[in-house]
């Protein structure tokens, strides 16, 4: 490569400035590639569209800078050749290392990562040099042409054997899924659970959720859970997935797993491994004890010992807060008094919130509200309800049924709670007619006037919530139906 010519400086300039911008959205996209699964399916999807985009911004600023480099410099041919070609194909070759990367638990994992971190540094490097004279006078044209060019064919052609890993890897994984799906298919019309656990880390989605389905199904997977974590083989990430019933027995056994997994991941050195080597235990044990303590099975001791265990390895994750959480007295027993999974679970002690879960099911209503009504703290569990935007419509919905005492922190927070449905149900104007059938379906289902109409019954402050739904009543179509609401309305008011 000659050296007669000598760039201007406002091209340095220039240069200079695509690189930096380059390498700028460069380490942004390395960033970017280095986690495209690190969230939920739609995240993971927008994660690889901005890769998609910071990848072509690069290459076509690598193109740019290239351009400028061969125009404003003294490109020698192979080396003007070199770019032509390579860069282009380089480009390929790192959009099809994206799409392997999008999968990184298969061959070749994370390695195709390495195509679009080293060409671009490789790229600018070179582009500066030319244009660059103390650059250009420190290594020859020789060296600097192999270094760069030879660097990004030897990156782009690295793609090739990594493409075909992965068809190897995906044909592997079919082969699997095809063996997987003859054995669950040939399973016993009654297997025991263990026989289904396997299925549960199925490469396929779809098998490992017909396998935890058929798990809950088991009229015998309490007896067979109890027997799976005494001897040990127990997947503790399912615990609270297969619709067990936390006895104190399951309670005792499942602790005693917990202590025994936790044994062989004690080290005798401090971050001598990197977290990252137990995660998936530690996330199968905490799931294990946020059921356990849920239902009341009090872990406290597991979870301590599980959490000073995990901070010994280096770069502990976000497992050790939860642990952490798992000793907060608030939390025990929570689920089982708020949100418990079967209606009998349900005790005295029981949140509305937990008897209001099930009222909506036509075969255990009267139970529900029956239950609802024995509550002690019942007023007080409803107007902590009311001051939730999810669960303020449940206690309006079933509030006449539901035996309260109409106290003034009642009567304001489910005053509130109403006027706010209201307020944002559209108004029809004069010459824009809507039937009054039309506000129901809008409301719901109209729950809101009876409720309003009881608080009236009960002493409740009456007269704005009431002229507001009378107000908003009147400005949909009349009907019989109407009339009747308007009359149940002023009755309450008088």
């Amino acid at each position: 490569m000659s050296t007669a010519a000598k760039p201007s400086a406002f091209a340095v300039a220039g240069a200079i400035g695509l690189g930096t911008l380059a390498l700028a959205i460069w380490a942004v996209m390395v960033l970017t590639l280095a986690d495209l699964t690190g969230s939920d399916p739609a995240g993971n999807a927008i994660a690889q569209a901005y890769a998609t985009i910071e990848l072509v911004a690069v290459w076509l600023l690598l193109g740019a800078l290239a351009a400028l480099a061969a125009t404003k410099g003294t490109f020698a041919r192979p080396a003007g050749i070199a770019a032509l070609v390579l860069i282009p194909v380089s480009g390929l070759a790192a959009v099809l290392a994206l799409g392997l990367l999008s999968e990184p638990k298969l061959a070749p994992y994370r390695w195709p990562i390495i195509i679009p971190a080293l060409v671009p540094p490789l790229v600018i490097a070179f582009c500066l040099w030319v244009l660059l004279p103390r650059w250009r006078a420190a290594i020859s044209d020789r060296r600097a042409i192999a270094i760069a060019w030879g660097g990004a064919l030897v990156l782009s052609l690295a793609i090739v054997p990594m493409v075909l890993l992965r068809d190897q890897a995906e044909k592997r994984l079919i082969a699997l899924e095809e063996k997987q799906e003859a054995e669950f298919a040939n399973l016993p019309t009654a297997p025991a659970l263990w026989d289904l656990t396997p299925f549960l880390i199925a490469p396929s989605a779809i098998k490992r959720a017909e396998a935890l389905e058929r798990a809950r199904q088991l009229d015998r997977r309490q007896s067979d859970a109890e027997v799976m974590l005494e001897r040990g083989d127990f997947p503790l990430l399912y615990l609270g997935s297969l619709d067990l019933t936390p006895t104190p027995s399951l309670c005792d056994k499942a602790r005693g797993l917990l202590r025994r997994r936790l044994e062989p991941l004690v080290l005798k050195e401090a971050n001598a491994k990197n977290y990252k080597e137990i995660v998936e235990p530690v996330t199968g044990a905490v799931a294990a004890m946020e059921w356990l303590v849920g239902y009341g099975c009090a872990a406290d001791a597991e979870a301590q010992a599980w959490e000073a265990v995990a901070k010994t390895y280096s770069d502990p994750g976000y497992e050790i807060y939860r642990l952490r959480d798992l000793r907060d007295p608030n939390r025990l027993g929570r689920v089982l008094r708020e949100d418990p999974a079967r209606f009998s679970m349900l005790t005295p002690q029981a949140h509305l919130k937990a008897w209001l879960k099930f009222a909506d099911d036509k075969a255990l209503r009267g139970e529900a509200l029956a239950g609802a009504r024995k509550g002690e703290r019942r007023t007080a569990d409803a107007i902590e309800m009311l001051g939730s935007e999810q669960d303020a419509w449940t206690v309006i919905r079933y509030l006449p049924a539901l035996d309260l005492e109409p106290t003034p922190a009642l009567c304001q927070a489910a005053s509130v709670e109403l006027r706010k449905q209201f307020g944002k149900i559209y108004r029809p104007a004069a010459d824009d007619p809507r039937p009054y059938s039309e506000l129901l379906a809008r409301l719901g289902t109209g729950e809101q006037f009876k409720a309003l109409i009881w608080l009236a019954s009960h002493g409740c402050e009456k007269n704005a919530p009431l002229e507001e739904a009378d107000a908003l009543i009147r400005s949909y179509q009349n009907s019989s139906e109407r009339e009747a609401m308007l009359s149940s309305l002023a009755q309450a008011r008088r």
